[in-house]
C-alpha cells in the first residue's frame, strides 16, 4: 500500500502541469496558434510620426524642456515586428528600437538603444485593446548608477498617440514623469 501510494505520488509529480488558460505557451518556434489580434498595436505604429516632446530633467524651474522629433516606424520580419527610429529634429538625440509579440512569454517584448548610452534596454509590454493602451516596463539606471524601474504608457487615438515615460526613484519608490510625447501621424505619401 505504501509503495503504491509513493508510486502514485511520483507519477503525479512527474505529470506536466496544466497551463493557466490566460498564459498558454506556444510549443513551437513557429507558433501557428497566435491570433492576428496581437499585431494590432504593432500595426498601429506604422508610418512617420511628428512628435512634440517634453523632457522633465535637470533644474525643475526650467522644466519641461521642449523638443521636436520624428519617429519612422516600419514593419519587419514579415510584418510581425516593429522597427522604430526616432530622432530630435535638432540632432541632439537619436534612438532605435524593435518590438513585437513574444509568443513564448505571452507578452510584447522590445529593446531600445540610443546614442546617449552604451545600454540596450529590454522592455516587456502588455496591450489593452479596449482602451487602446500599451504599457511597458523595464529596468533602468539612475544617474547615480542605481538600478531602478521605469514604465511607459502609450495611448493610441487614431492618427494621434501619447507616450509617457515615468522613472521610479530608488530611494522613495515614487514614480516621476521623465518624458511626455504627443505624436501626430503624417499622411501616407501614396
Amino acid at each position: 500500500m505504501l509503495i503504491a501510494l509513493l508510486m502514485g505520488a511520483a507519477a503525479a509529480a512527474a505529470a506536466p502541469a496544466k497551463p493557466d488558460a490566460g498564459m498558454i505557451k506556444y510549443n513551437s518556434i513557429f507558433p501557428v496558434n497566435v491570433p492576428e489580434s496581437v499585431l494590432e498595436p504593432v500595426r498601429g505604429e506604422v508610418g512617420v510620426w511628428d512628435a512634440d516632446v517634453e523632457l522633465y530633467v535637470g533644474d525643475p524651474a526650467k522644466q519641461p524642456i521642449r523638443k521636436k522629433g520624428v519617429q519612422t516606424n516600419r514593419l519587419v520580419s514579415k510584418g510581425r515586428h516593429m522597427l522604430n527610429e526616432f530622432k530630435y529634429t535638432d540632432g541632439s538625440y537619436e534612438g532605435t528600437g524593435m518590438w513585437g509579440w513574444d509568443a513564448y512569454n505571452n507578452r510584447y517584448t522590445g529593446i531600445w538603444m540610443d546614442g546617449d548610452h552604451h545600454l540596450i534596454r529590454h522592455d516587456i509590454g502588455y496591450y489593452d485593446s479596449a482602451k487602446k493602451t500599451m504599457r511597458w516596463e523595464a529596468d533602468t539606471i539612475q544617474p547615480d548608477g542605481v538600478t531602478t524601474r521605469m514604465r511607459i504608457t502609450e495611448i493610441f487615438e487614431g492618427p494621434n498617440r501619447t507616450f509617457q515615460m515615468d522613472v521610479m526613484d530608488a530611494k522613495t519608490s515614487e514614480y516621476k514623469k521623465l518624458i511626455f510625447m504627443t505624436f501626430r501621424k503624417r499622411p501616407d505619401p501614396s
